[in-house]
């Protein structure tokens, strides 16, 4: 079943979704047909040319629409549904069987009033009132023609009663389309906002709002994908703690401004020296994490000492005042297997202490790695 609905609505949503309407539409066509065929027959007892050639157009017409937008063709289009084609033609249809269905014919305004319908989701106001207007003007005109050449079977005053119960049921319908419009433009421009809402609500939650670096939760959310793809597919991971050294100097002596303003440099310094596929984050206060994902120990410490060289190197312009130097100290650790993240947190964090220990603006790395000075 699914590969016959496949096949009748092809595989892209979007068009799923019209041609969903359109074999709607083209099936209520196809159960009109006999209806109207009975109509008929109990009304003259005889089925003319007349009457066939309706039945195919009515019908092979709304399988024109469903094959110009199966084919794609339609998709080069404004409106690639063919929603007011579609309705146009069901109502020039509906039009002309009122001329044929003869006594039978009130039995049209339900079907013309389920055609309106069928846009009412789809369709701007201007253009329901469009067709509204296009359908009281054509049944107007064949009521007309049929009270002057039948007036035995269309009697004149039976048509204008007709064509008042049209000229105040079409513009309601316009009316009640243009509601659902309304409705429709109201409830997107939420949808919309509730979508920039979320955006926001997420970058809130997931970067750090000074610097604009990933945040503690973010960072402890992508260490853990880290180990479970490490487990998964096994290969290295390290992580370095970085802490700025003399921070606390700098805030007492240049004011929190002034820290703040560090804060946001470094971490636009450290992410252009580090890698593209590296994540630099602020786990606190003037500590940063790094994660160097599929990094051995030998290239990752290349890679954080290539950021303690660049930061040590970069004056740190203030606007009130001559720059400032930033040297940084840091911990270096590779993840190793069977351990918790905790453990190797714990690791870095050891030998952040330690490089502060021997004097700051250094990497000390995993036991058996030399500390870089």
């Amino acid at each position: 079943m699914q590969r016959l609905a496949d096949l009748w609505l092809g595989t892209d949503p979007a068009q799923r979704l019209r041609l969903r309407q359109t074999s709607l539409a083209m099936a209520l066509m196809a159960l009109c047909a006999p209806v109207m065929h009975y109509c008929v027959h109990i009304a003259q007892g005889e089925r003319g040319a007349a009457l066939w050639a309706w039945t195919v157009i009515s019908v092979g017409g709304m399988a024109m629409f469903y094959a110009c937008i199966r084919s794609g063709w339609s998709c080069r289009l404004t409106d690639p549904s063919l929603t007011q084609l579609q309705i146009a033609f069901a109502i020039t249809s509906a039009a002309f069987g009122y001329a044929l269905a003869g006594p039978m014919r009130g039995a049209v305004f339900p079907v013309l009033t389920l055609i309106l319908m069928f846009g009412m989701f789809q369709l701007r106001p201007r253009a329901a009132f469009a067709l509204s207007l296009f359908a009281l003007m054509l049944f107007g005109t064949v009521m007309a023609v049929m009270a002057v050449r039948q007036p035995a079977r269309y009697p004149p005053e039976v048509e204008v009663g007709h064509f008042l119960m049209l000229a105040c049921m079409l513009p309601a319908v316009a009316v009640l389309t243009a509601r659902m419009s309304s409705i429709r433009e109201r409830l997107s421009r939420q949808r919309q906002e509730l979508s920039r809402a979320l955006a926001q609500l997420q970058v809130i939650a997931t970067r750090d709002e000074l610097t604009g670096l990933p945040n503690r939760r973010q960072m402890q959310a992508l260490v853990d994908q880290e180990l479970l793809r490490s487990l998964r597919h096994p290969h290295d991971f390290c992580i370095a703690v970085i802490d700025l050294d003399h921070f606390k100097h700098i805030n007492d002596t240049h004011g929190h401004a002034t820290g703040d303003l560090v804060l946001r440099r470094f971490a636009q310094a450290g992410q252009a020296a580090l890698r593209a596929t590296d994540v630099l984050a602020r786990w606190g206060g003037e500590e940063f994490l790094v994660l160097l994902p599929d990094t051995g120990m030998p290239l990752a410490l290349a890679g954080v000492e290539r950021l303690r060289e660049q930061i040590a190197a970069l004056p740190f312009e203030r606007p009130d005042g001559p720059p400032l130097a930033l040297t940084v100290s840091i911990g270096l650790t590779g993840h190793r297997r069977g351990e918790t993240l905790a453990q190797t947190l714990a690791r870095a964090d050891e030998l952040l202490y330690e490089a502060k220990a021997q004097g700051r603006n250094r990497t000390c790395a995993n036991p058996g790695e030399a500390p870089l000075a």
